[in-house]
């Protein structure tokens, strides 16, 4: 009999066996299907994060920062260099001639949780005459849109789902007295739904401040971009920092993702030792229990190479069988859930964003459970392997 057939033969002989180790294997599912559900979860954390930051984004956008800063929250720009950003020839002119730019001030307001009611800080984003020409994703869902020179603001989708007294109607307690939510709006899952919008210029008078935050632009053409800088930082009265809206978004993640990926990795490790320690015990308990049958085997004839078959193939099946189940819990509890960032981010403001199971994590997930099946089942298919006949037919 050839090696196929006796890994087939002895494979089938021990997967049959399997209820009779239920206790033991169910040891094992438990665990790989524990680590695959924790990674895969807090991989989610952070790829909805980095999605919501960098969804959206347009090549032919551009942010101008004042020179230094890494965020809007720590920029300035006075109205007049403002002005000379847009008169810029590389930003694009509309029908009438007017430059596709907005003026923008981000401010922190504070809101409470519907979940406990403590208080939250969202983004308070001022836009200018053009801003949806701009971010030509936003789209109001519901209500209209807020009118110059009056205390009245429109509400992310996610923010509103998240935060309490944001429905159509409430008022919001900012500076310069209540302000009214009129419009409910989408971005197309941009880090502009965790926050709230309206006039640029009544929310600087609100706050008695000139200072602009940022100017967001399109290009007449996206291969400008370099002509624009070079422009603008030759220029010495500006002081202008100008980045793609991509380049932006992946520099506002970076930090916050940083935090999660190691979060993820060491939850992951230490759950992945002790489902590995589990599957070794489990291996070693049933192949100790097999001696006799191994033992019988070989001195029948079969291989030393069949029974490592058969072992690692019972380890991989208890790993699949608990992937597959990690897979379905973390997509099934997690995918799709609204969460807010603890605070503290660079954007200075609470980030509301869903959690995403990609086909990509649950790819890795299985991937990590056969690694840590093969490594489980290989030392002890190993020593069954290995063991002498003689000795075991007489135990």
């Amino acid at each position: 009999m050839s090696k196929v057939r006796q890994s087939i033969a002895v494979t089938a002989f021990n997967l049959a066996a399997l209820p009779q180790r239920a206790a033991a294997s169910l040891v094992v599912i438990v665990g790989i299907t524990g680590v695959v559900a924790v990674l895969i979860s807090v991989f989610a954390l952070s790829t909805g994060f980095r999605r919501t930051i960098e969804s959206a984004t347009r090549p032919d956008r551009v942010i101008v920062l004042s020179s230094g800063s890494e965020s809007e929250s720590g920029s300035g720009m006075s109205r007049a260099a403002v002005d000379s950003i847009m008169l810029r020839d590389a930003v694009r002119r509309d029908a009438a001639g007017k430059p596709v730019a907005s003026a923008e001030a981000v401010i922190p307001a504070r809101v409470a949780k519907k979940s406990d009611g403590t208080d939250a800080y969202i983004s308070l984003r001022g836009i200018g005459p053009r801003g949806l020409a701009v971010h030509r994703e936003i789209r109001l869902i519901s209500g209209r849109l807020f009118r110059p020179a009056v205390n009245e603001l429109i509400v992310g989708r996610n923010a509103k789902q998240l935060f309490a007294n944001l429905e159509l109607g409430d008022y919001v307690d900012l500076r310069g007295g209540r302000w009214q939510v009129v419009g409910e709006f989408s971005s197309g899952g941009s880090g502009h739904e965790s926050g709230l919008i309206a006039d640029a210029d009544t929310v600087l008078a609100a706050y008695n401040s000139k200072m602009f935050n940022s100017v967001v632009l399109e290009l007449a053409d996206s291969s400008r971009f370099d002509e624009l800088r070079n422009t603008l930082r030759s220029d010495p009265t500006l002081e202008a920092e100008v980045l793609r809206e991509s380049e932006y978004a992946a520099q506002l993640a970076k930090p916050w993702r940083r935090i999660l990926d190691w979060l993820a990795y060491s939850v992951g490790s230490i759950m992945a030792a002790g489902a590995l320690c589990a599957a070794l015990n489990t291996m070693y308990s049933a192949v100790s229990a097999r001696r006799g049958e191994i033992a019988t085997l070989r001195a029948l004839g079969f291989g030393a190479f069949p029974v490592v078959v058969s072992v690692l193939v019972e380890a991989l099946l208890l790993a699949s069988i608990g992937a597959g189940l990690g897979c379905l819990i973390a997509y099934g509890l997690f995918n799709g859930n609204a969460i807010s960032t603890l605070g503290g981010t660079v954007l200075g403001t609470q980030v509301v964003y869903r959690l995403m199971v990609t086909p990509d994590l649950m790819l890795a997930g299985v991937a990590t459970a056969l690694a840590l099946g093969l490594l489980g089942g290989l030392l002890p298919a190993l020593q069954a392997a290995r063991a002498n006949v003689v000795e075991a037919l007489r135990a």
